[in-house]
């Protein structure tokens, strides 16, 4: 069977994934923060907006300033697709309007959606829609959410799982991906119980090995695609995140 699918923008990974992540999926990255992560996210982004593809970034873990900042970092000058409405930044992090629009410029503060509870299911739909309704089309929409389980301190486990499913559900349609982030090691029982709502799983494991640190990649799930059981060591080059050579079996 034939499936469509997208690129994730990690040079490497897209052959291991049989051409990219299958369409219509919501996919979970387990890692420890870091900017790998953090790139990873970035890069999925930024390879659907080279190609014209409306996007929406959920910022739980920074402020809007920091990813734009960090974007262009890697190359990715993003400024442009905001201001028209190809990529829409939501903020979960500063609470604030005031504070949401710190280091960026005023055309880019007016196109910035903040949500001020983020614990309020209601105001984040609510946001979400109000990005649906600004892109100019939803076909090939990437959406990535960063850090669920680690923002939401003050909620159940079974909230948080109705939080992101309700959430975000709506944006399963158009040939969508949605890229959540969680922790490693946090909330363990939280992931379990979520774990078969995702259609794809990715886990990034630090090895701390004297003064080099390794980063290494599993894929445990992916909808519609056979992945070899296998580790998979992930290097940065200019800034960006490359999937490099196959370590060892699981």
């Amino acid at each position: 069977m034939i499936i469509a699918r997208v690129p994730c923008g990690v040079h490497g990974l897209d052959t291991v994934l049989q051409g990219g992540i299958p369409t219509n999926s919501t996919v979970a990255i387990r890692a420890e923060p870091s900017n790998f992560t953090e790139c990873i996210l970035q890069q999925f982004i930024a390879e659907g907006v080279k190609h014209g593809f409306p996007a929406i970034y959920c910022c739980l873990s920074r402020p809007p300033a920091s990813l734009i900042r960090s974007m262009k970092q890697q190359g990715f000058d993003v400024l442009e697709s905001v201001a028209n409405d190809q990529l829409i930044i939501l903020d979960c992090y500063s609470l604030h309007k005031r504070t949401s629009a710190m280091g960026v410029d005023q055309e880019i503060q007016n196109k910035i959606i903040t949500v001020t509870e983020v614990d309020d299911e209601r105001m984040l739909q609510d946001g979400l829609a109000s990005a649906v309704e600004r892109l100019p089309n939803l076909k090939g929409l990437r959406a990535v959410c960063e850090s669920v389980p680690g923002t939401l301190t003050g909620r159940t486990p079974i909230e948080i799982m109705r939080w992101g499913r309700r959430a975000f559900a709506d944006l399963r349609a158009f040939e969508t991906v949605v890229i959540h982030t969680f922790p490693m090691g946090i909330r363990e029982e939280l992931f379990s119980m979520m774990a078969h709502d995702f259609d794809g799983v990715m886990e990034i494991r630090t090895d701390r090995t004297g003064d080099r640190i390794r980063h290494y990649l599993s894929i445990p799930k992916m909808r519609m695609t056979t992945v070899p059981q296998k580790l998979f060591e992930l290097e940065m080059e200019d800034n960006l995140v490359l999937l490099k050579s196959v370590q060892k079996i699981t």
